[in-house]
């Protein structure tokens, strides 16, 4: 388990780490903090944040917001990967002991174990993803927006989204 955990975290920090400059032109599209009037603004974007960055900002601001996500990974991981076994032991075997696994589970066990894997999930991956978000419009780091958060609502606040993304992670995982 020590090595599905630890394998999950390493490649989730890497695919975070290259997927998230796209993350931040998807997100400054999104949120309308960039409108260029061109048949083709996502090349629009894409260039114009490469000439802001290259001028006034330093290589780790394609990180922005990252340091969340990368953190949070190995908690989601583990709580997804638990939640998921546990759960499909439970509905094919009636017992959550890793020790009597389930042969070959039938879909609705497998579709079913992973919705309450992805239901757990929303624990980390609620605030992991909202201090994201907000760090990518604005210029506060993740730090700078997750005390921000906290000030404003404790962690209330840190959860804004959270229904939402509960319905996301237990539908998206469980399919």
């Amino acid at each position: 388990m020590s090595a599905d955990f630890f394998a999950g975290y390493v490649s989730g920090a890497v695919g975070i780490v290259v997927g998230n400059p796209l993350d931040i032109l998807k997100t400054k599209l999104q949120a309308g903090t960039q409108r260029p009037h061109n048949p083709a603004p996502v090349l629009a974007v894409i260039e114009q944040q490469l000439q802001t960055r290259s001028r006034t900002l330093p290589w780790t601001s394609w990180l922005r917001g990252a340091a969340s996500p990368i953190l949070g990974y190995g908690a989601l991981n583990a709580l997804l990967f638990m939640t998921y076994n546990r759960s499909l032991c439970l509905l094919e075997t009636g017992s959550i002991s890793p020790d009597s696994p389930p042969g070959r589970a039938s879909g609705v066990s497998l579709w079913t174990a992973g919705a309450l894997g992805g239901l757990a999930t929303f624990v980390v991956s609620a605030p992991t993803e909202l201090v994201k978000c907000r760090a990518q419009v604005s210029s506060q780091s993740s730090l700078e927006v997750t005390k921000a958060l906290w000030k404003r609502g404790k962690l209330r606040e840190l959860y804004l989204g959270g229904g939402v993304t509960s319905v996301r992670d237990a539908v998206g995982y469980g399919f």
